[in-house]
């Protein structure tokens, strides 16, 4: 009895899940550069202004102030007292940094005259105040 042989089919590579690993992989580096981004402040409802701008990627100090009357300098809670001495210190880390001031829209507008008056000591003179651009 004689057994035929089967004709051998050349191997082949599915696209389907190729394709599927390529976009895990893709989504897997999107949120690993998304996760290493560097975010200094705290997240606060921010007030709106038509004119706002993205700020630039120079070293900053950001200040935040929470609706519940917290204060920050990039995550680290600081008295108001002690926020001169604080940015000074940072200062000669950071050659004429930015400070950008973080404020929750809740935040008293004499909270934070007080944290503008306390950069004002520290003799910083470049200030940005965050801001969330208004929907049109």
């Amino acid at each position: 009895m004689q057994i035929k042989a089967f004709p051998s089919k050349r191997p082949r590579i599915e696209m389907v899940p190729l394709i599927d690993m390529f976009f895990l992989l893709l989504v897997f580096f999107i949120f690993g550069v998304f996760s290493m981004t560097m975010q200094q402040g705290l997240l606060v409802e921010l007030p709106t202004a038509q004119t706002a701008v993205a700020v630039t990627d120079e070293e900053t100090l950001t200040i935040s102030l929470t609706a519940e009357g917290g204060l920050f300098v990039n995550r680290q809670p600081v008295p108001l007292a002690q926020l001169p001495a604080t940015l000074r210190q940072r200062e000669t880390r950071l050659p004429d940094p930015v400070v950008t001031i973080n404020a929750d829209r809740r935040v008293p507008h004499g909270t934070v005259m007080a944290v503008l008056d306390a950069v004002r000591q520290a003799s910083l003179q470049r200030v940005s105040f965050q801001t969330a651009s208004e929907a049109p």
